[in-house]
């Protein structure tokens, strides 16, 4: 922002900038002792400028041309359109799955069972399993392994896991931790950076410490602290990762909402489990050879526990317990089957994309999986992911379905309707994603700001040009299927617009309007399931509700009004029974 008014007002002064990853008065003060030069960051505004200038001319332009030709406004951004795309294209695939069953054929030797690989028929197993009398050892091996510690948060798997074990969406954790940033409690979050830097590493044991004694773990005494496991200036950008601070020790823990209270626990615990020694165990596999058939048996112990021993309850980070414990075989020996049985299986569908996974998906615009040596080509940056999930559900693309703790992200008709018309070069991951590397490319200085937008012209003007409108669009972009729910009022359907969701009946006034004031001030937007189910039963129950008074958090059941005049009127009723207006 300073950027654009000091160009604007046709600046030339010379400027400094005060950068740093903590609110804390130390951290403050050392960044006004080291400020930075602002020609330094000239590639970053560049950057930043044509990130901003391609997001609007790909909307304006695309959002356009979609919403005149089908006769509906329909939304269409950079990187909104490819990330509704990748959950559109995830949902095709579990419609098209037809699941197979598999058998497996199990028998019990002396001290462990084995297994054999997958059949396709239940005839095949038990011919199988009725040849199996003895089994022969064929190879037996124990090897030790090491699992190293997670790496420290960024805010992309802050957000992940924070889902995962919490139930939180991207945007409540981004805010919960803006409100920490700004309680000094922790470093900066919008970085995509999981290391700190190199002058960092002689103040990390007393933090680690200040840490483990805040939030201590059941069963754990002292940790250690190996400084040199999340310390590398190579792999931090702009800001380090997301770590307390040590303002830790004068915080009120009881006085912070919950919200707030698990992220921090969460940072904490996982700076301690960053640090901490490695989990070692022994894993032995035997192979064996039974009637003609290949079976193999797995077993673990656990040598050292290391970091998994501090593992919070809860955590999604899988703390092992010893496997069955394998004997001591060799090759060549015979082992008598005392017992077998076919254990019975079906083949499973991808599954429904979380906030969880639909975060890991646009880091790696859509890649199974990514080497952690590798820059990442993905969706949006960190500080936008969030936001860009949240309006995908604001204006009816995604809604969350499913328990309290797991909801699945899952496209409307609207959604599916608006991927199925979209051309390639719109609703592609891959091409979005090399934008975003080139972006990259801008801020270190190596690749043309001009070069860039050209190609993002060219493209929205090819689009233009030569676009055709899809035959029988007419069935997908029916108005019934952008209806919501009946008019309190009249009856008649009410739709879902940009702006608002309206009585479909000219004549009616009815509207819930999607920046709606009252829900604004709980820290609530007006989405498409919110508004439905206010439609259809006149409440709704929301969780984690935001005051705007003292920051915390609560649950609440808002209920709806509607006066003959079409406006509407909202009262809050609390879990434990008081009443608000």
């Amino acid at each position: 922002i300073f950027r654009l008014v000091y160009h604007k007002a046709g600046c030339r002064k010379p400027f400094e900038r005060l950068w740093i990853s903590s609110m804390e008065d130390v951290a403050i003060k050392e960044g006004f002792e080291n400020l930075r030069s602002g020609t330094e960051c000239d590639a970053l505004y560049e950057a930043a400028l044509c990130r901003e200038r391609a997001d609007w001319i790909v909307g304006i332009n695309a959002t356009r041309l979609f919403s005149t030709l089908y006769g509906q406004t329909l939304n269409v951004g950079r990187v909104m359109t490819p990330t509704l795309a990748m959950a559109v294209m995830r949902e095709a695939a579990i419609s098209a799955f037809k699941p197979e069953p598999f058998y497996t054929v199990q028998i019990g030797l002396d001290g462990f069972t084995a297994a054999s690989e997958r059949f396709k028929t239940k005839e095949a197993a038990e011919a199988v399993r009725q040849n199996c009398s003895v089994a022969i050892v064929q190879k037996a091996e124990c090897k030790e392994k090491t699992e190293k510690p997670p790496a420290l948060y960024d805010l992309t798997s802050l957000q992940r896991e924070a889902n995962r074990v919490l139930g939180y969406t991207a945007q409540q954790t981004l805010d919960y931790t803006q409100n920490l940033y700004e309680k000094k409690l922790v470093t900066y979050p919008r970085t995509d950076s999981r290391f700190l830097t190199e002058d960092m590493a002689h103040s990390l044991p007393d933090l680690v410490k200040l840490a483990f004694h805040t939030f201590p773990v059941e069963d754990v005494d002292n940790i250690p602290v190996h400084a040199e496991q999340v310390v590398n200036n190579k792999k931090v950008t702009d800001h380090h990762a997301i770590i307390p601070t040590r303002e830790l020790q004068k915080c009120n823990l009881s006085e912070l909402p919950k919200g707030e209270l698990a992220i921090l626990q969460l940072i904490s615990n996982r700076l301690c489990v960053a640090v901490g020694n490695p989990h070692r165990y022994a894993e032995t596999v035997i192979e064996l050879d039974c009637g003609g058939t290949a079976f193999s048996a797995k077993g673990k112990t656990i040598v050292q526990n290391g970091w998994k021993a501090l593992i919070q309850k809860g955590s999604s980070t899988k703390n092992d317990e010893n496997e069955q414990a394998l004997p001591a075989v060799s090759v060549g020996d015979e082992r008598k089957v005392f017992g077998s049985e076919i254990k019975e299986g079906k083949t499973s569908p991808p599954k429904h994309f979380t906030e969880d996974t639909l975060l890991s998906a646009m880091e790696t615009a859509g890649a199974d999986e990514m080497p952690e040596d590798v820059k990442r080509k993905g969706l949006g940056t960190p500080a936008t992911r969030a936001g860009i999930i949240e309006k995908l559900v604001r204006i009816g693309f995604l809604e969350r379905k499913g328990d309290k703790k797991t909801k699945h992200l899952i496209p409307t008709h609207k959604g599916t309707a608006l991927v199925t018309v979209m051309p390639e070069q719109i609703q592609s991951p891959s091409m979005t994603a090399d934008w975003e590397e080139k972006l990259l490319l801008i801020e270190k200085g190596e690749y043309a700001s001009e070069d860039f937008m050209d190609e993002i012209k060219d493209v929205i003007a090819g689009l233009i040009q030569n676009y055709e409108v899809i035959r029988d669009s007419e069935v997908l972009m029916s108005k019934e299927a952008n209806s919501i729910g009946k008019c309190p009022l009249c009856g008649s359907a009410v739709e879902d617009k940009s702006k608002g969701y309206f009585c479909s009946n000219r004549g009616c006034s009815f509207a819930l309007w999607k920046n709606n004031r009252y829900f604004a001030s709980i820290g609530k937007s007006m989405t498409s399931a919110t508004a439905q189910k206010l439609l259809g039963s006149g409440k709704v129950k929301l969780k984690n509700c935001k005051s705007a008074r003292t920051g915390n958090t609560f649950d609440a059941t808002v209920f709806m009004e509607v006066s003959e005049d079409g406006r509407t009127k909202f009262s809050m009723e609390f879990d434990n029974g008081g009443k608000s207006k």
